[in-house]
């Protein structure tokens, strides 16, 4: 068995002039902002709701 070495290796090339971007790449980073902004959303509500153990003047405000 012969040890590999890097020499050995052909060098990566990056040949990206000739493809082209995918069709739903655009559809991707909607989803993906979407998300953030759900999940932003989401933190915001549960962070500015009451504790479990709230006293009663929290419910007593919240039903009036």
């Amino acid at each position: 068995m012969t040890a590999h070495t890097y020499s050995a290796i052909p060098p990566i090339e990056l040949n990206r002039s000739n493809e082209t971007a995918h069709p739903l790449r655009p559809v991707f980073i909607t989803v993906i902002a979407l998300k953030i902004v759900v999940s932003a959303f989401l933190i915001a509500t549960v962070s500015l709701a009451p504790p479990v153990s709230a006293e009663t003047r929290y419910m007593t405000v919240a039903s009036n």
